[in-house]
């Protein structure tokens, strides 16, 4: 595993947590013990990069004997400046990147964006998407006192939200009585929405512990048309779903291959919906309610229970374990 956070938990822990309760075999860390490599049939590495990890990869995959699959869940080869990760991944670890994705013998993405992007350097591709688990389609969300609009996400969203900010504080100045709660990153451009209205929720390494801190009556789901995000996965409107939330988002591709254009949530493509779609859902609770209830709906089509047999094929694993 790359981390233990939000990345490490969708597309290593979760999958292979699930795997091993329905009866399957398995186990993560951060660390490939040789204890481990010599009892595993098949090894996953998620987002190698360093050169120590990148030259053991490269060896395994060369030797033959494992299943190499190789996990990836974003561009890393067109970060944004302004992303925070952007100084983690120079020149020297960017081709320690595409090696070891050349050298793997599987490779696991998120999108067919991403998939289509990576093909030269392997053919052999599973697109998997993430998904969430059962119990959270059940989980009732807490309720503040006052109406509140919310995003959750990392500190790697500026762009996103230096782009949308003042479209969100201009909301918040002509609607008082509502709230804007941001669970973990927090940016300069949000200091534009009045301090009364503002509540803030640092992130949570416990991803569980994330998702019952998120209170909000309408979920918002920033991005900017760029390369990065159009090969991002819709997760964050995945989870607002699961919640019952329903979401304004950008109609940026990855929520425009998920959102249900008024049924499950609203897409925005001009500045000025931003405010607008907003209103509507605050104005009319029964539209509100709806779309949440239809948001929920759908996320129950992809909890991992239904779904962990998706990554059976790029693991080398029977569907019936």
């Amino acid at each position: 595993m790359a981390d233990f956070s939000g990345c490490g938990h969708y597309r290593l822990a979760q999958p292979l947590t699930e795997h091993i309760r329905q009866g399957g075999t398995g186990s993560f860390h951060t660390d490939l013990s040789p204890d481990i490599y010599e009892q595993a049939d098949v090894i996953i590495g998620q987002r190698i990069v360093g050169d120590p990890p990148s030259e053991a990869w490269q060896k395994m995959c060369a030797t033959g004997d494992k299943l190499c699959v190789f996990e990836l869940d974003d561009d890393l080869f067109n970060i944004d400046q302004s992303n925070i990760a952007y100084t983690s991944f120079s020149a020297p670890r960017l081709d320690n990147l595409r090696r070891n994705i050349e050298c793997a013998h599987v490779v696991t993405v998120t999108t067919d964006q991403l998939a289509e992007m990576l093909r030269p350097l392997n053919t052999n591709i599973h697109v998997v998407p993430n998904c969430i688990p059962r119990w959270l389609t059940e989980h009732e969300r807490p309720r503040p006192d006052r109406f509140t609009i919310g995003w959750a996400g990392s500190a790697s969203h500026k762009m996103d939200w230096d782009e949308v900010a003042p479209q969100i504080a201009r909301f918040l100045n002509r609607n008082p009585a509502v709230d804007f709660h941001g669970v973990g990153g927090i940016f300069r451009s949000m200091t534009a929405f009045p301090k009364e209205q503002l509540r803030t929720t640092p992130w949570n390494d416990s991803v569980e512990d994330y998702y019952r801190c998120v209170d909000f009556d309408i979920g918002l789901a920033p991005l900017k048309t760029h390369i990065f995000n159009q090969r991002k996965s819709s997760l964050k409107a995945l989870e607002y779903a699961t919640l019952g939330i329903p979401v304004v988002a950008s109609a940026v591709a990855p929520y425009e291959n998920f959102v249900k254009h008024g049924e499950t949530g609203l897409l925005v493509r001009r500045d000025h919906e931003w405010a607008g779609f907003l209103r509507d859902l605050r104005e009319n609770p029964d539209m509100r309610s709806e779309m949440g209830e239809n948001a929920r709906g759908l996320a129950k089509e992809h909890t991992i229970e239904k779904n962990v047999s998706s990554w059976y094929p790029a693991w080398g694993v029977s569907h019936s374990v």
